[in-house]
């Protein structure tokens, strides 16, 4: 085809700062790591007194009254704001996989972060400490009770729902600030769950090929940066036994069959090697017409099967956060008893981190909505 595509291929080697570990001594006097957090998150882990040490040893998250926070951009936590709101896969009931005309997250109170910051320019700039720092300021804010009441009025102050599950849904602060988050929680005690859309679809993958000497997935990833995604799942796979992973990544223009178009860029670049998955962390994408372009090139008797099946493995699957992020949010829940059980729609209230007036580094988030919308911070 023709039209000029953003192709980005990243054949992907292992970072050390995805590899790490940490481990509590068995003095109890300390923490070590096999690499130290950023400087903010260190500096609370070692200061017993400061009041973020205070909030994070003494978090309680097993409140079935508190709400789920979603971080991001502002069109990131939008779309998985609205995808678990309609969320309706399960049976409210036994909990088994099938609809039943109930919402999945009734009575749920959603609360949606958006950060105005642009990721992209921090890593490309290499502002890797304070997007990492970032990503652990907006996880304490969602700990908290303040929040300023109104953009018009910085110095009124209110009060916000508390988590008792975060989403990081940004693929950024995914995988430059998890790490830190955990390193937090771990070393304070906290069980607050912390989990996101690019680590279920990365993980999956993995576990779907264990043994294998090579992993081969595509990525269609809306506006995040492809080339994250190739190192962490390294990562992963490294851990489960995988020795190398080649990583392909494709802007899919509109009006072309998704699957298809994503596979003849493949072909294009003359790899043998069939591709075992494609990971959709793009919360636009129609996942029905990818299905039914695999069920075509899947059968026999269709004749797209002759130029499309050697492309793709055997166990080929299609890995989508969608379902994913709705799977491990229900699974959570249900699983620690944190549902509410209030018989009402989904709530969703919007936030956005900011600076504090007149304090330096100091942030709070503001209630925001359709009206008053800024374009940064």
């Amino acid at each position: 085809m023709k039209k000029k595509l953003t192709i980005s291929i990243v054949i992907a080697v292992l970072l050390a700062a995805g590899a790490v570990l940490f481990f509590t001594l068995k003095d109890g006097k300390g923490v070590v790591f096999a690499e130290s957090p950023v400087h903010y998150v260190s500096e609370i882990i070692g200061d017993s007194n400061s009041a973020e040490h205070k909030l994070v040893a003494g978090y309680n998250p097993a409140d079935a009254s508190k709400a789920i926070f979603i971080f991001g951009s502002r069109k990131r936590t939008q779309a998985i704001a609205s995808v678990l709101t309609g969320c309706d896969a399960y049976d409210n009931v036994d909990g088994s996989s099938r609809p039943d005309g109930l919402k999945d997250f009734a009575g749920e109170t959603f609360c949606t972060v958006a950060n105005f910051s642009n990721f992209g320019e921090m890593i490309n700039d290499g502002r890797l400490d304070d997007l990492r720092e970032l990503t652990a300021r907006n996880v304490l804010a969602s700990m908290d009770t303040l929040c300023y009441v109104s953009p018009y009025d910085r110095s009124g102050m209110g009060k916000k729902p508390l988590a008792k599950l975060v989403i990081l849904g940004s693929a950024c602060m995914t995988q430059y600030g998890h790490y830190d988050v955990d390193s937090l929680f771990n070393a304070l005690g906290c069980n607050l769950p912390v989990i996101s859309p690019m680590e279920l679809i990365s993980e999956e993958a993995v576990n779907a090929n264990k043994g294998k000497d090579i992993l081969t997935v595509g990525v269609l990833a809306g506006n995040a940066p492809v080339d994250l995604y190739g190192p962490y799942i390294k990562t992963k796979a490294a851990k489960a036994g995988i020795d190398s992973v080649l990583c392909v990544g494709f802007k899919v223009p509109e009006g072309e069959d998704p699957l298809l178009s994503f596979l003849d860029r493949y072909s294009e670049l003359g790899i043998s090697r069939p591709m075992d998955a494609i990971l959709i962390d793009d919360m636009d994408v129609d996942l029905t017409v990818f299905n039914e372009s695999l069920a075509r090139i899947t059968s026999v008797m269709n004749a797209e099967s002759l130029t499309y099946g050697n492309l793709i493995s055997p166990a080929f699957r299609i890995i989508d956060s969608k379902s994913r992020i709705c799977a491990a949010t229900y699974s959570i829940l249900r699983g620690s008893n944190l549902f509410t059980h209030f018989i009402s729609q989904p709530r969703q209230l919007d936030y956005m981190l900011i600076t504090k007036e007149g304090i330096e580094k100091e942030f709070m988030l503001l209630q925001y909505n359709e009206r008053y919308i800024p374009t940064s911070n």
